[in-house]
């Protein structure tokens, strides 16, 4: 796509210094739903450039069915659309199990009250009124994203704490039972007049203690690995469209 200038504004190419950008793998994957070309063009290259992996649909049936057939991060909606509105949508997605988590911004030209309450009462996690300038829309996708993010990492840390209050609770069950009888076989072993067979197979178990032993330590080992999301802010104004 050739690089977009608006008035007052930069001229925006593919050659253009973007700033760090993360890696294709810990991209963020948004929907943009637009149905003006021209606005959409605009909206997926800011997006880009700011490290976001875009995908498109022009309708309000066609979006619903490209989140369902896809994983997507965030949607960013228009409200008038061909075939079904942007507030249906948003509905129809916060009431399927499996998009009902999505960060869902409209980004439309209506700016009336009733249309805003609609938007947010329908599931909406923002409402932005074009015209919108680039770095607010990025600010508000990233904000979004980071609070359903921070909301993952809460419950993981839950989970991970749980786990090692687990893991603390059996090495403690365990850990007694085999001290004991670990001193209990080591005990038996010093004695001289124990058969060749005997002892072979006691250390054996010994053996085989001292591994469960091993495996029961390592219980707490859990590890939280967090990827840091860096993208790179840049202008444009969206002027157009519903």
């Amino acid at each position: 796509m050739e690089g977009l200038r608006l008035p007052g504004q930069t001229l925006l190419t593919p050659a253009d210094e973007r700033g760090p950008r993360p890696s294709p793998q810990h991209r963020h994957r948004l929907l943009l739903v637009e149905d003006d070309e021209e606005n959409g063009n605009i909206v997926t290259e800011l997006l880009q450039l700011n490290g976001f992996e875009v995908h498109r649909a022009s309708d309000g049936p066609s979006a619903l069915k490209v989140v369902r057939d896809h994983d997507f991060d965030a949607v960013v909606l228009d409200v008038l659309l061909p075939g079904m509105d942007g507030f249906e949508v948003c509905r129809q997605l916060r009431a399927d199990p499996s998009t009902q988590n999505l960060v869902i911004i409209l980004l439309t030209g209506l700016d009336d009250i009733p249309s805003k309450l609609e938007g947010l009462n329908g599931g909406a996690d923002d409402y932005l009124v074009k015209p919108v300038t680039s770095r607010e829309l990025i600010a508000r996708i990233r904000r979004r994203l980071d609070a359903r993010d921070a909301g993952s990492d809460e419950v993981r840390k839950q989970r991970l704490l749980a786990i090692g209050q687990l893991a603390t609770a059996i090495c403690h069950e365990i850990n007694n039972p085999l001290t004991a009888a670990l001193g209990t076989l080591d005990l038996v072993l010093f004695r001289n007049e124990i058969p060749p067979t005997v002892r072979r197979e006691l250390e054996q178990v010994q053996t085989a203690l001292l591994r469960i032993s091993q495996i029961i330590s390592r219980l707490d080992e859990v590890e939280d690995r967090t990827v840091i999301y860096v993208g790179a802010d840049h202008m444009i104004d969206l002027t157009k469209g519903g």
